[in-house]
């Protein structure tokens, strides 16, 4: 046998590394990607409504929706083809008491929850109500938002926005944001409630001089892991905590967004009401995570007062006039956050509306723009996330 010399054997050492290195991409870094949601499939359900996507079971057999016009139910199969449809709100042993808070989820393959100003309620995919878990305090509805994501479900306990257990502070006010906590956790075994996450003392709202407005603390959040992140409303900051420790955040990012416009607490706030200009500050609308260390953020960079005054008044009293004129002016949209920076402003197709479900960023879910598509059926739209 005979034995390679050493050249040989440099120069096949020499030709791999060659070869292993133009085999390595370069990355940009993400706030130089332009990303981009591209559609690859659909859901076609046989139905005149404005339906989203909530959840899809654990085996991929049944998807959950619900028309926001009517707030009925549907479970369909894959192909679209409608199994159940029934309504829940309303009076009725079976229904769900108080406002309807969040969209459901899956539980298992054949029960899913619904979350409300009440209680947490478990239905079977017939629509029969398994059970409910309702707290040991009233609960109040304050900045519904039906069509968002009000809860998370991790390891046996829900995660739910739930107001009312603080009922004996004023609200605003310097001792609320003292005592307050914003979280309830069901135990799904035991059926108790636990109040979480006080405000971090890293944020503004828990200033003992200044009471903020109910408004800008809304949270969204969202559990990924073994870690919990939430944004409050007005703030461009993200907290991430172990859901082993929810007293103390473990880390917090700041959101470079390129304008966040915050309240201004030097001028006069009525804290007791929404008023118009609430609704163009800067913010934060949705937290969701899509794999780990990566989260769509959707979010508005708000209106300044003089921006905002001219809209409010140029509507004169007409509200739809008054979105549709701050729409035009108000940046803002979604950006992906890897926990050290922001993407641009992801693109995607006009027809696409609203972000309803999200898999992975392989598997995210849209309803169409209603304003632009006009069908006798209704269709959700599959997407990937996708670098240009």
């Amino acid at each position: 046998m005979k034995t390679p010399n050493l050249l040989s054997i440099l120069v096949f050492i020499l030709a791999f590394a060659c070869n292993s290195k133009e085999e390595v991409p370069i990355e940009k870094p993400l706030s130089k990607q332009n990303l981009e949601f591209e559609i690859y499939d659909s859901l076609v359900v046989d139905y005149l409504g404005n339906l989203i996507l909530m959840d899809i079971s654990p085996d991929g057999n049944h998807f959950l929706l619900i028309d926001q016009n009517t707030d009925s139910i549907f479970i369909t199969d894959p192909s679209g083809d409608i199994k159940f449809q029934y309504k829940r709100t309303g009076e009725g042993p079976e229904m769900i008491q108080g406002n309807r808070t969040g969209v459901g989820e899956f539980l298992d393959n054949e029960s899913f929850l619904i979350p409300s100003s009440r209680g947490i309620y478990i239905y079977s995919l017939d629509g029969e109500l398994k059970k409910s878990y309702l707290p040991e305090f009233k609960g109040i509805s304050r900045l519904v938002s039906p069509s968002n994501t009000a809860h998370a479900l991790h390891q046996g306990k829900v995660y739910v926005q739930m107001p009312g257990r603080y009922a004996d502070f004023k609200e605003p006010g310097i001792e609320f944001q003292k005592n307050s906590k914003r979280l309830e956790m069901l135990d799904l075994v035991s059926g108790n409630y636990e109040s979480v996450i006080p405000f971090p003392r890293e944020s503004k709202y828990s200033s003992e001089t200044e009471a903020h407005v109910v408004f800008d603390y809304y949270v969204n959040f969202t559990i990924s892991g073994d870690s919990l992140y939430l944004a409050y409303r007005n703030e461009p900051k993200l907290y991430v905590y172990h859901v082993s420790n929810l007293d103390s955040p473990a880390k917090i990012n700041s959101l470079a967004f390129p304008h966040f416009e915050e309240r201004n607490m030097d001028t006069e706030a009525d804290n007791e009401v929404i008023n118009a200009r609430d609704f163009f500050l800067g913010s934060i609308n949705r937290v969701t995570a899509i794999e780990e260390n990566a989260l769509l953020i959707n979010y508005l960079s708000g209106l300044t007062d003089e921006e905002a005054k001219k809209v409010i008044d140029e509507a004169k009293g007409d509200f739809d006039l008054m979105f549709k004129n701050a729409e035009a002016i108000n940046q803002g949209g979604l950006v992906l956050f890897d926990g050290k920076e922001l993407s641009q402003i992801i693109s995607k197709p006009g027809y696409l509306g609203n972000i309803n479900h999200v898999v992975s960023k392989d598997e995210i879910w849209f309803s169409p723009n209603f304003e632009l598509i006009e069908n006798d059926y209704s269709v959700i739209y599959k997407t990937r996330l996708v670098s240009k």
